[in-house]
């Protein structure tokens, strides 16, 4: 019997601790918050130094994820980056109707900010591919989108970029400015194409 309740308990822990859904938080620091099915922050993980930093003063497991993502956004470090050229994007990943669930609560979130931000829905196949890059979600879906305009983009490439940067690539192939041979110099502003985005500018 205790091994028993000890082999539940175990199988019960791990149920709670996997990780379902995902919230990604681009800006220039890079960052990913990994839910369990009932909200919560399981991990939350860094892909790049800025977002090493913003990590480091907060602790966000176990908290439901719109807690997790306003202490994120209102941390003095994160202020520092959201200028006014700034993007500030939300990438969720989550099956079915989760999905809409969670950016419902990321809008809600970023209501209560004065930068303007966009919310985009990603593939949740596509977060394995984003990790084994090492890049963020976010950002991994960003550069898919881009992928369309410029074979010849890397993701290495693209994880030194801020979300700004990329979009703006897009945004010039959109508007015929690069060149055919697939060149790709860092582009200023620009919002791309998401699978299902919206966006969203607080008064």
């Amino acid at each position: 019997c205790v091994v028993f309740l000890f082999v539940m308990g175990a199988g019960g822990y791990s149920w709670v601790q996997r990780p379902v859904s995902y919230v990604s938080i681009d800006v220039n620091p890079s960052l990913e918050l990994a839910l369990n099915r009932f909200d919560k922050v399981v991990s939350a993980a860094a892909y790049n130094e800025e977002g090493e930093e913003i990590l480091q003063g907060l602790s966000l497991e176990g908290k439901v994820y719109t807690e997790a993502i306003d202490e994120v956004i209102e941390s003095e470090i994160m202020e520092q980056y959201l200028t006014k050229e700034a993007e500030l994007v939300f990438t969720v990943a989550a099956e079915g109707s989760r999905e809409e669930e969670l950016k419902a609560g990321v809008e809600s979130c970023s209501d209560q900010i004065s930068h303007s931000s966009e919310h985009v829905s990603a593939d949740l196949g596509s977060v394995t591919e984003a990790h084994e890059h090492g890049i963020s979600l976010g950002k991994y879906n960003a550069y898919l989108q881009l992928q369309q305009y410029d074979s010849a983009v890397t993701v290495e490439e693209c994880k030194h970029m801020s979300i700004n940067e990329i979009h703006g690539l897009m945004h010039a192939h959109e508007r015929g400015e690069c060149q055919k041979n697939g060149s790709h110099g860092q582009g200023g502003g620009g919002h791309g194409q998401g699978h299902h985005h919206g966006t969203h500018e607080s008064p």
